[in-house]
């Protein structure tokens, strides 16, 4: 086996963090009052995961920390997911990253 360059173990170290702090929003997410996890389908949960993992990446650590994503509704979950479609298209890519942003730090008016 060749040696593992330090970017390559860098790179690995970053994608774990992703991946645990991820992990413990949609934890956090699925045990909030206001969501039918089950609900969720798994191309959603998939969906969710990834949208998540892009908004960890484009934000600064002090605003992720501070998001309460227990306060997360269904109807949050419903705009997340939809604005996660957009992400596809490269000019709305940082329109939808920061509309997410307002959805889950809650400065949007909930209808």
């Amino acid at each position: 086996m060749p040696p593992t360059s330090n970017d390559v173990l860098g790179r690995r170290r970053f994608q774990l963090g992703k991946e645990q702090v991820v992990e413990e929003a949609v934890e956090k997410i699925r045990h909030a009052e206001g969501v039918a996890w089950n609900q969720i389908t798994p191309q959603d949960y998939r969906t969710l995961r990834e949208i998540l993992g892009e908004l960890w990446i484009h934000i600064e650590r002090k605003k992720w920390e501070n998001y309460v994503f227990s306060d997360i509704t269904d109807k949050d979950i419903e705009k997340i997911l939809s604005l996660a479609k957009d992400l596809t298209k490269q000019s709305t890519f940082h329109g939808a990253i920061r509309r997410i942003d307002d959805i889950i730090s809650h400065r949007y008016i909930r209808m």
